[in-house]
């Protein structure tokens, strides 16, 4: 019987002491945070990187110093639905993370045009939009620590990190107080956010098609 050709996973298993139950626990939001898919109990896969590699063989270190056992493989799966049923659980978790940047950002921008309507120099609400990006911030960080399946999700990962630096930039022009380029800016936002967002959607559709 031959081998299905598919992408190659990683596959840790593990096995840690039942006390202290932290160990335990440790382990299993390490996982999450490197948002690995659960295979079954103790056992995790993501698409092979040399990234997924490295953070996967640095937890089975890890796992074996706190005198648990760990095991690491390369697998393929023989069957296309499995396979395209990972992928998809793998892709919803990560695409969900930057939309919630995406929608932040819309709305970031959506605000700041009101103030650019009306010129407003208000510390207060400047003070809210700072607040809002350092938000923006660390929510599209933390959708970048869990995201480890590279080319699988950047289409979505452009169109985050795109949405933050026009955030970026368009805050700095209002403090400044150049109203008339912030609407400039965002009018040319509007125009191409709308054009890049449904591109990269189709292509990050075609891309998990194609996986």
């Amino acid at each position: 019987m031959s081998e299905r050709s598919g992408m190659r996973w990683l596959q840790l298993t593990y096995k840690v002491p039942s006390e202290p139950s932290q160990k335990r626990v440790w382990v299993w939001r390490r996982l999450q945070h490197l948002g690995a898919y659960p295979l079954q109990h103790s056992v995790y896969v993501l698409p092979f990187t040399e990234e997924v590699e490295k953070q996967f063989r640095q937890l089975a270190s890890e796992i074996r110093e706190m005198g648990g056992e760990a095991c690491l493989f390369t697998l393929v799966a023989l069957d296309p639905a499995d396979e395209e049923r990972m992928l998809e659980t793998l892709l919803e978790a990560r695409h969900r993370e930057y939309d919630q940047v995406i929608q932040l950002g819309e709305r970031f921008l959506t605000h700041a045009a009101s103030l650019a309507d009306i010129e407003c120099q208000s510390e207060v609400v400047q003070a809210e939009l700072g607040d809002c990006l350092e938000k923006l911030h660390g929510l599209f960080r933390s959708a970048r620590r869990h995201d480890l399946l590279g080319s699988l999700t950047a289409a979505k990962r452009a169109t985050a990190a795109e949405l933050l630096a026009s955030c970026e930039q368009l805050f700095r022009i209002l403090v400044e107080g150049d109203y008339s380029r912030a609407r400039r800016l965002l009018a040319f936002y509007g125009e191409s956010l709308a054009g890049t967002v449904e591109e990269r959607q189709q292509l990050a559709d075609s891309s998990t098609v194609a996986g």
